[in-house]
């Protein structure tokens, strides 16, 4: 990814933020429905103003994204702001538009989906569309669970908001097209391998690392070797099927370990 030329990563930016718009404009919007973030945001303020999603998308990113803007390298920077750049732009073009589905469980889904996909998109090549995950990228949060506690309390806030603003029927396909646009997102951003790299920081390392050997036969390596007691970080790869089974029995043995995952490419 670090050698691919900005050029092609622009294109694949440029293309996530197309995708993210037609989600938002020809599928969500239409229904009176969000999804959370600054995205969700922007789509309050626009009912309430009867002005167009794309202004709003540009005017409340902006400044939240300036205000990390010495935490991001040049190329993200490039990239985040071309990105919103064709997202409010094509979201101001496709507005007159009408809705592409007429059915709302089914626009909710087909919203999140293209929504998510095109968010996912945008953060594989090294940019994003919303603030909110700009903020979950750079936060100084010590610890992983930290930030995704304030990122899903803030995604809350904004969908139950929404449900005031475009009543509760719609807040509730608004949740599903939300939670299908984060799968999606993370289906993006794995492509399409089938295993995951695991990366656990945990003090329990023994317990960890036998109990992944004998129950599911996992190879672990314990990249920290240092003294003994004190947090260690491990490694180890699992399928997409035997994720979420050896998420709960890490957290059995140490519920305040911290576990990151990625796709591993073979």
């Amino acid at each position: 990814m670090t050698h691919m030329r900005i050029s092609v990563r622009l294109a694949w930016v440029t293309l996530g933020a197309i995708l993210s718009a037609v989600g938002l404009e020809l599928f969500l919007v239409p229904h009176n429905m969000m999804i959370g973030g600054v995205t969700g945001a922007s789509a309050i303020f626009s009912y309430l103003s009867e002005m167009r999603l794309g202004l709003f998308l540009f005017l409340l990113n902006l400044p939240l994204i300036m205000f990390r803007y010495r935490k991001l390298d040049a190329q993200t920077r490039l990239l985040t702001f071309a990105g919103l750049a064709v997202l409010s732009l094509s979201a101001f073009f496709l507005h007159p538009a009408p809705a592409a589905m007429d059915h709302t469980l089914a626009s909710s889904a087909a919203g999140g989906i293209a929504l998510g996909l095109g968010i996912g998109i945008v953060l594989r090549y090294g940019g994003f569309l919303d603030a909110a995950d700009g903020w979950a990228m750079t936060s100084e949060a010590k610890t992983p669970r930290r930030i995704s506690r304030r990122y899903w309390l803030f995604n809350g806030a904004v969908l139950f908001a929404g449900g005031f603003v475009f009543g509760w029927d719609e807040a509730m396909y608004s949740i599903i097209a939300f939670l299908l646009a984060y799968r999606c997102s993370d289906f993006a951003l794995s492509g399409f391998s089938l295993t995951r790299m695991v990366w656990i920081t945990s003090e329990c390392v023994d317990e960890i690392r036998e109990t992944l050997q004998s129950d599911y036969g996992k190879e672990v390596i314990v990249l920290d070797n240092g003294e003994s007691g004190g947090e260690k970080v491990m490694l180890c790869t699992v399928s997409r099927m035997e994720q979420a089974a050896v998420i709960r029995r890490i957290r059995s043995l140490d519920p305040d370990c911290s576990l990151a995952f990625h796709a591993a490419h073979r």
